[in-house]
């Protein structure tokens, strides 16, 4: 028997000649590689016949693992491999054995995406490229269900990460996994721990080759070893050497005893039995031993080049060049030299020896470790100081990037060709000593880039974190916000555009974006005209992402290292905090997991369903251990004792149950609310516990009678979350209502109700001292309140929809949420703070303007008032009134003396800083002059409060276009000067171009505005909404000229003839209108779409249009005759958008396939199908010129397409959906909208 990374038992299956079998798949898929024969000395063990079994029995996973946490020599990767030779196992899966090995330096996205890419194109010939894991991996499950049966050996998988994307689909393919960490394997996956040997198989191994070994010196050598294979193969390689040197093999034994208990465990107590590889000092005494003695057998100088390995990563693949370089610098050995003493090494199992890519050495990990405590930290700097010299020799000396770099200067790092130094070349300069130095590179933008499209958008941030400063510090921050945004792209270089719109305001990154945008790294490029308006909140940490479906619930481990999340995917997710990688997928669920809670000690956890069942999981492992029945609905909640012997759990079915953790019995079953039991706490000292329900009662129960003592009444509306403080003295709980209460335990009595949320308050949390809590709102915010004032201290914005759920971490510091947007967010809670919330608007603030001197401030509002506050007081010193309408703006004069506001009464009024009115204009208006007002655009809250914050991190407090709502549709005025958006919040808007700044506000339709259109002279605009209407609007006055009534459904869209005397609209009606703009009269409605019709196009000449449809088809239209003249198909989805070529000769459609199509109009056919987007195609829009095509999709991206080449230009990710994209007349920008608001790119090409 061997062990796995010793390099005797490699299975080269990359370098194996194809050979014929019946393997192919029913595409001409490349055959399956035969298996490498099984060498003689290779030992039958039970585990393998274990392993057999289930891997010939049916199921999806089998995973190989050791019950020793982290430790490894054990052999699991040679007995999956002998498992895989089976003439029995090749038998049963006639579509191929394939063997993978997937090893730590597979880390990120990135990474992984490519690897599985590259496995596919191995198995099946397949070539698709995917920029997410988790759809390369959909992909590869797809082709795998075309196949006959498959085992995939997945060799040394580390993370659940890396696993995941292997579990999509094959419904006829078994994973065979080989871990140390049994955690991420999947629930219902059968688990064959592989230890310790028998002694029968140990002697075998040490044995083999190895004659006339006497019985008792072998048997002592058993126990030295602990029957561990990995210092077994050690030993037999040593006794064969020195054997065949023509000592006598009695002697040579004894030799090696001698040496084992000189420095093994027996060397401390000589009586002592066999090695016991429980403990870890017995190992590593062995293992140093069992070393010492190989190392012996190695020329001169050999041991302490041996020892100077140590400094490199550990189950990393080194090449041996960089190696070379080192030995040189540290001994002058030539590369040949370090060639044959890697050779000699693994010929003395001291290492594994790869001929892949001009040679690479790997240290099994227990080895590693022996060399690293072999020398002083002093020693290791030194090495790791020369390794970094030898290598930057090659290097040229790179030019400073921006003119505020002042430190030293340093090599071009970005040029490195070899992968491992670009993965540890931080690491080795910091543990060099050089702390600036790894400062100064980890933070320059070339670095990042590279590190960005090579390895994916953990590596710079994880670079940066290992630099021990606050600035390195600050910048990794800044990066982690937006590494969910830079998934890989096809090609790699098409991510930049994205890191540079997240980086370009940052005052970290500000200068560095500006100097590459100028050397024009890559062409073309999308650039961000101004501040994005989802740049992230200062108080963001990072963002999870990998559920595929809303994220319900979060509970936070007690040591505050890891997280658990449930979600609507029916999975559960465990995450390490601080890389923020998904460690494990546990499984097993039929329905959205509702709530999830950790056991005190961290170790189990319980979830609760839609399946109306709970389950126990043990952490270590991934695996259900329990599932508890009972219920007859949903369980909402979920809460765990604080001994962790019991847990409660509320339903649907309006009870309330508690269980015994150990037997899984249900104890009791507590009734009395009329409503679904929306959530469950039980108290610190664990005698009682808390219910919110449906019924707007929250009820508090007695745990030992189960007798209700006390129901509290006072929300108007669903109770949503009940949480307890830590003395048990008080509760809070959150509803519907928009109010989170505050209750005393003894009398229940209401002692407070906080107000700010504008929707349902789902989630409540304490901090551990009680003195503050978080809730959570569907309106997509999440408050930090303080207990003692009930003041909101802090908002954090940043999800894209509904946030269901928040947790504390253990020491206050920061918090998790999940949301109906499929993520996690994890916030500092002491980046930013609410110092004040100014009171007194009874509708929405729409400015605030500062006074030069900071002391006072002044806010307008849709209740047609403007209000003067003391900045210190945070009082209302003064209220104006006059004016008749919306006021819409205010600025400040430079001496602080007047000010001057803007409203929808088509004045502007100059005004006193006393309150008295100066003057009042007669002319429209939409804007004041640029004052300190321009600071703070739009700050105003549309809950009628405005609010001061104090800031850190360099963020200003600008909030751009469309901050507030989603974004629906967008066009740009004739002169490009300015622009139009509907919203979701029955408005649409009017933005000036330069400043991002809005100058109108257009009030009057009901429901939401969908669609914007404005007249080719720019003096009129024309909107569409859900309220089934049309409104046209006068730009310069902002007044409703018309409404156009006549469809029966929502209106979709809009387009205005190229003369401007008619226009069209589409409806939920599966009508299209057209309309005459003098009469506002319907004079035709076009008829034959079996769907919704989403999109109209009016063509250059007028002469016919058009229309996108629910029924996947296209259809033009000729206008004079009101005539269907074509129907475009191909589509399998819903066409959601359609855009007319300059020229009229062509058109292009998006749609909800993930495709977007281009037609040639005479012929009605399709000449082009461009994939590439993952998520549905929401919009298209053709350039000026006919020569890009952008389209925006449903997954936060905007493409800009080369419309000749028929591919992606260039691209850039926003935080949120984008439903609409347009250009400018001239061709230079482009404008992307959607539930983050507006964005503004330049194309630059």
């Amino acid at each position: 028997m061997t062990l796995a990374g010793a390099g005797v038992a490699a299975w080269g299956i990359w370098a194996q000649p194809p050979s014929p079998t019946d393997a192919s798949g029913p595409h001409g898929d490349p055959p399956a590689p035969e298996p490498t024969p099984v060498p003689a000395w290779f030992v039958d063990r039970e585990e393998r016949r274990r392993a057999e079994e289930a891997v010939c029995q049916s199921g999806s996973t089998v995973g190989i693992t050791t019950s020793l946490w982290g430790a490894g020599g054990f052999g699991k990767t040679t007995l999956a491999e002998m498992v895989c030779a089976s003439p029995r196992v090749r038998k049963r899966y006639k579509g191929g054995v394939y063997r993978f090995t997937i090893g730590r330096e597979v880390r990120g996205r990135a990474d992984i995406t490519a690897r599985v890419a590259e496995i596919t194109r191995f198995i099946t010939g397949d070539t698709a490229q995917f920029t997410d894991p988790a759809d390369a991996g959909r992909h590869l499950g797809r082709l795998l269900d075309q196949r006959k049966p498959t085992l995939l050996l997945l060799d040394d998988v580390w993370t659940a990460e890396q696993l995941d994307p292997f579990l999509h689909g094959g419904s006829q393919c078994l994973r065979l996994v080989t871990t140390r960490v049994p955690a991420l394997l999947p629930a219902g996956a059968r688990m064959i721990q592989v230890d310790q040997m028998t002694l029968d198989q140990a002697r075998t191994v040490l044995t083999w080759e190895v004659d006339g070994l006497p019985p008792l010196t072998t048997g002592a050598l058993l126990n030295a070893t602990g029957r561990w294979p990995l210092l077994l193969r050690l030993v037999n390689r040593q006794l064969k050497t020195h054997i065949a040197t023509g000592q006598d093999p009695a002697q040579a034994a004894e030799e090696m005893l001698q040496r084992l208990r000189v420095h093994g465990p027996q060397g401390v107590d000589p009586a002592g039995g066999a090695v016991d590889v429980d403990r870890p000092e017995d190992r590593r005494r062995a293992i140093r031993a069992t070393v010492e003695a190989a190392t012996g057998l190695l020329p001169e100088d050999g041991t302490e080049r041996f020892a100077e390995l140590a400094i490199f990563a550990e189950d990393e693949a080194i090449p041996l060049p960089l190696i070379a370089r080192l030995w040189r610098a540290t001994a002058g050995l030539s590369e040949h030299r370090s060639r044959e003493l890697c050779a000699e090494l693994a010929g003395l199992s001291l290492l594994s020896l790869s001929t892949d890519n001009g040679g690479r050495i790997t240290l099994h990990d227990v080895i590693r470790d022996y060399l690293f405590s072999t020398r002083q930290p002093a020693q290791l700097a030194a090495l790791h100081d020369q390794l970094v010299d030898a290598s930057a020799e090659d290097l040229p000396e790179a030019a400073p990037l921006s003119a505020t770099h002042t430190g030293s200067p340093y090599r071009a790092w970005w040029e490195l060709a070899d992968g491992y130094l670009q993965d540890h070349l931080i690491e080795h300069l910091v543990a060099a000593g050089r702390t600036e130095l790894a400062e100064a590179v980890a933070g320059d933008l070339r670095w990042v880039e590279e590190r960005l499209v090579r390895h994916g958008a953990n590596a710079a941030p994880r670079d940066l974190s290992h630099v021990p400063t606050t600035h390195a510090a600050s910048r990794a921050r800044t990066l982690a916000q937006s590494t969910h945004l830079l998934a890989p792209t096809d090609p790699a270089s098409l991510v930049l555009s994205t890191l540079y719109s997240r980086l370009a305001f940052s005052p970290l990154w500000r200068d560095q974006v500006t100097a590459r945008l100028a050397s024009a790294p890559t062409r073309p490029l999308l650039v961000a005209l101004w501040p994005p308006p989802d740049l992230p909140d200062p108080a963001l940490l990072t963002t999870l992402t990998g559920h595929s479906d809303s994220v319900m619930s979060v509970a936070i481990s007690p040591d505050g290292t890891w997280l658990a999340t449930g979600s609507g995917d029916m999975t559960v997710r465990l995450w390490d905090r601080a890389t923020g990688r998904c460690t494990a997928t546990l499984t097993g669920h039929s329905d959205s997991v509702m709530s999830v809670a950790i056991s005190p000690d961290g170790t189990w956890l319980a979830t609760g369903s839609g399946d109306m069942t709970v389950r126990l999981w043990d952490r270590a492992t991934g695996r259900c251990t329990a599932t508890l029945t009972g219920h007859s609905d949903s369980v909402m909640s979920v809460a765990i004792s604080p001994d962790g012997t019991w847990l409660a759990t509320g339903s649907g079915d309006m009870t309330v149950r508690l269980w015994d953790r150990a037997t899984g019995r249900c104890t009791a079953t507590l009734t009395g609310h009329s409503d679904s039991v929306m959530s469950v706490a039980i108290s610190p000292d664990g005698t009682w516990l808390a219910t919110g329900s449906g019924d707007k009662a929250v009820r508090l129960w007695d745990r030992a009678t189960g007798r209700c003592t006390a129901t509290l009444t006072g929300h108007s509306d669903s109770v949503e979350s009940v949480a307890i403080s830590p003395d048990g003295t008080w509760l809070v709980t959150t509803s519907r209502d928009e109010t989170v209460r505050l209750w005393d335990r003894a009398t229940g009595r209401c002692t407070a109700t906080f107000t700010g949320h504008r929707s349902a308050v789902h989630s409540v949390a304490i901090s551990p001292g009680g003195a503050w809590l978080a809730t959570t709102s569907q309106y997509m915010t999440v408050r930090l309140w303080d207990r003692a004032t009930g003041r909101c201290t802090a908002t954090f914005t940043g999800h894209r929809s509904a946030v269901h759920s928040v947790a504390i971490s253990p020491d206050g510091a920061w918090l998790a949420t999940t949301s109906h947007d499929k993520t996690v967010r994890l916030w500092d809670r002491t980046t930013s703070r609410c110092t004040t919330t100014l009171t007194g608007h009874t509708d929405d603030v729409t400015s605030v303007a500062i006074s030069p001197d900071g002391a006072w401030l002044a806010t307008t509002s849709h209740d047609k008032t403007v209000r003067l506050w003391d900045r210190a007081m945070g009082r209302c010193t003064a209220t104006l009134t006059g004016h008749t309408d919306d006021v819409t703006s205010v600025a400040i004069s430079p001496d602080g003396a007047w000010l001057a506001t803007t409203s929808r009464d088509r004045t502007v009024r100059l005004w006193d800083r006393e309150g008295t009115l100066s003057r009042a204009g007669d002319r429209a208006a939409n804007s004041s002059a640029p004052t300190q007002a321009d600071e703070l655009r739009d700050a105003g809250d549309p809950d009628g409060s405005a609010r001061l914050w104090e800031t850190r991190g360099g963020r200003s407090a600008i909030q751009r276009a469309g901050s507030h709502s989603a974004a629906n549709s967008v066009a740009i005025s004739p002169d490009g000067t300015w622009l139009a958006t509907a919203s979701s919040g029955r408005r649409a808007r009017l933005w000036d171009r330069a400043t991002g700044r809005c100058t109108a506000t257009l009030t009057g339709h009901t429901d939401d505005v969908t669609s914007v259109a404005i007249s080719p002279d720019g003096a009129w605009l024309a909107t569409t909404s859900r309220d089934r209407t049309v409104r046209l609007w006068d730009r310069a006055m902002g007044r409703c000229t018309a409404t156009l009534t006549g469809h029966t459904d929502d209106v979709t869209s809009v387009a205005i003839s190229p003369d401007g005397a008619w226009l069209a609209t589409a409806s939920w009606d599966r009508t299209v209108r057209l309309w005459d703009r003098t009469t506002s009269r319907c004079t035709a409605t076009l008829t034959g779409h079996t769907g919704r019709v989403e999109s109209v196009a009016i063509s250059p000449d007028g002469a016919w249009l058009a229309t996108a449809s629910w029924d996947r088809t296209v259809r033009l239209w000729d206008r004079a005759m009101g005539r269907c003249t074509a129907t475009l198909t191909g589509h399998t989805g819903r066409v959601e958008s359609v855009a007319i070529s300059p020229d009229g000769a062509w058109l292009a459609t998006a749609s909800w396939d993930r495709t977007v199509r281009l037609w040639d109009r005479a012929m009605g056919r399709c000449t082009a199908t461009l994939t590439g987007h993952t998520g549905r195609v929401e919009s298209v829009a053709i350039s000026p010129d006919g020569a890009w095509l952008a389209t925006a999709s449903q997954s936060g991206e905007a493409h800009v397409w080369n419309v000749h080449e028929g591919r992606t230009a260039t691209l850039v990710r926003v935080d949120g959906e984008l439903t609409t994209c347009t250009w400018t007349l001239q061709g230079q920008a482009l404008f992307a909208a959607g539930s983050c608001g507006l964005n503004a790119f330049e194309l630059r090409t």
